[in-house]
């Protein structure tokens, strides 16, 4: 299930403290802005209804494809630095 902007805020006001505000982090961040369609002649962007986005999103954050995706780049990077065997 996809997260609020607050709900988000305070996991990452939890990751300062465990790790520190120093600690790298690489993160992809989809909101309801990234959630539209264009208008008929192409001109615009047309928000969706708040309902709409965060079913979309849901999926999204459900997604175990993208997750894998990024789990394969961090193994083969390891692998590449030569701090795993593979």
């Amino acid at each position: 299930m996809a997260r609020t902007l607050q709900q988000l805020q305070e996991s990452v006001a939890r990751l300062i403290e465990q790790q520190g505000p120093d600690a790298p982090v690489a993160a992809f961040l989809f909101t309801m802005e990234d959630v539209f369609t264009w208008s008929e002649d192409g001109g615009e962007q047309v928000p969706l209804p708040v309902d709409v986005s965060s079913a979309i999103l849901n999926e999204v954050e459900d997604c175990d494809y993208v997750y894998t995706q990024v789990f394969d780049m961090i193994d083969e990077e390891l692998r590449n630095r030569g701090l795993v065997d593979g």
